[in-house]
């Protein structure tokens, strides 16, 4: 669903090829998303995770069943240029969330090096700030780890709570 970052870039293909869309680096989609993926299985309720495609905006919506894709254009006047219906349940779309993000942890750690914030510039800092963004980046993957394993029964056999 996501390809593994290169440079502050990723492609996020929940569906088919024309639901894919470049993301950059102005949307931290390691952290955020992995924010939103939680508090929706939490709460067991609808969120949206967004990126920018420069030129444009993609929305994503992630209902029970399905993710809704809305691909926009950068003017106040331009219309939304493509809405797509992708057939993924919110479980699904958290575990290829997950999957994605834990098997390119390193590039995710580094999807934007020059918004690493240290103190200084030197090595050191730049090293720690680094370690800090990987445990967090972690500490977001075992949580939703565990709220998959928790609530993916929710989910079985087309039934939902």
């Amino acid at each position: 669903m996501l390809s593994r970052p290169d440079s502050g870039w990723t492609v996020f293909q929940p569906g088919s090829e024309n639901t894919a869309c470049r993301l950059s680096y102005l949307t931290d989609v390691a952290v955020e998303w992995l924010d939103r993926a939680i508090r929706g299985l939490e709460t067991l309720d609808v969120f949206s995770v967004h990126g920018f495609c420069e030129p444009g905006r993609m929305v994503c919506t992630v209902s029970f069943w399905n993710c809704y894709i809305i691909l926009e254009g950068d003017g106040r006047d331009d219309n939304c240029e493509s809405v797509y219906t992708v057939h993924i349940s919110m479980i699904d779309f958290c575990r290829k969330l997950h999957d994605d993000i834990a098997g390119s942890l390193e590039a995710w750690v580094h999807w934007d090096d020059d918004s690493i914030e240290a103190p200084d510039d030197s090595e050191e800092a730049f090293d720690r700030a680094t370690s800090e963004r990987r445990n967090a980046i972690r500490a977001r993957l075992n949580r939703l780890g565990d709220l998959i394993s928790r609530v993916s029964e929710d989910f079985e056999d087309g039934c939902f709570i």
